[in-house]
């Protein structure tokens, strides 16, 4: 898919942080850096509504307490879900967009520890399956190998803008500057 440039928006833009689900009944551009992290985008089309995640395990049940449900992939679908539900917005009627699950760390490790450590893979497996639970397949992906992600996302027309992390950025996901970017439709 060839590179556009990120349009300049008059959106209001907000950060979505590990751990947090937003949704919006407003026009807002949601920006959020994964690294192993997961993050799904959920747009109602008929109302303009937008939604993300950025989940940071995959599978609330291996929580040891009573954590917030969006650091996990698997109970950060449900808890979206539940927020478009309670404006009266259907499952069904969303277009869902999947996102992240890096490995920065893949090259770093011996190969027999490499499969344990990939929280990047499990965050997108459990964020899959959660989804197909729902009856939702992602219309669009972009997930798994070694990069970070920072992604941009209009909850005014469903479109998501996607900058890589250099390698070195990538490990550290916590610059703020990023060289490649591309629009996923």
């Amino acid at each position: 898919m060839p590179a556009q440039q990120f349009p300049q928006s008059a959106l209001p833009t907000a950060h979505v942080g590990i751990g947090d689900c937003c949704l919006s009944l407003k026009p807002v551009l949601f920006a959020t850096v994964l690294g192993s992290c997961v993050s799904v985008t959920f747009f109602h089309p008929g109302r303009r509504a937008g939604g993300m995640f950025h989940a940071m395990l995959p599978q609330q049940a291996l929580a040891r307490s009573r954590p917030r449900p969006c650091m996990f992939a698997d109970s950060a679908v449900a808890c979206m879900l539940e927020r478009f539900r309670a404006h009266g917005m259907r499952a069904g009627d969303l277009q869902v967009k999947l996102f992240g699950g890096g490995n920065t760390m893949l090259n770093e490790h011996p190969e027999a520890m490499r499969e344990m450590l990939d929280v990047g893979r499990k965050n997108v497996d459990n964020a899959r399956a959660a989804l197909t639970t729902h009856g939702l397949s992602p219309m669009t992906e972009d997930v798994l190998g070694a990069k970070g992600r920072k992604l941009f996302f209009s909850t005014l027309t469903g479109e998501v803008w996607l900058r890589y992390l250099s390698d070195e950025l990538s490990r550290a996901v916590a610059a703020r500057e990023f060289p490649k970017e591309r629009r996923l439709l």
